[in-house]
């Protein structure tokens, strides 16, 4: 008898002590998370791009040939921005920084002439600027 009210005892004990779950508050959520997580949301939060479209008018594997594309477009349009991208095999010079395809479209009527290619991209465009 002794031996089952011991044993009763102490699986009573044991398993009152291993109950995990803690007790939580209605209505409030704990997130245990890495502190690298909230720094990669802020870093997220100031960068400074949107979706939106450029336009392509220069690709050649000799970036001479790229830079002097460059040169003429800034030449002829100063205030519209230029990226020089590479993508293996090629250089890539790609302008502008447009909300809208329409946007895009209307300065690629203008430039066509100009330069032997000219493609509108879906890019990630930095915030255009305030002219």
């Amino acid at each position: 008898m002794q031996k089952t009210i011991f044993f009763l005892v102490f699986s009573f004990s044991i398993s009152v002590s291993s109950f995990a779950q803690s007790v939580a508050h209605i209505g409030s959520i704990d997130v245990l998370a890495d502190s690298r997580i909230e720094n990669l949301v802020t870093i997220e939060k100031t960068i400074d791009e949107i979706t939106g479209y450029r336009l392509q008018i220069c690709f050649d594997s000799d970036k001479n040939v790229v830079d002097e594309a460059r040169d003429r477009f800034l030449k002829l349009y100063p205030l519209i921005a230029t990226y020089v991208e590479f993508e293996a095999p090629h250089f890539n010079l790609k302008v502008g920084d447009f909300r809208t395809r329409l946007e895009a479209e209307k300065v690629k009527r203008e430039v066509f002439g100009e330069f032997v290619i000219c493609i509108i991209h879906q890019d990630l465009i930095q915030l255009p600027r305030i002219d």
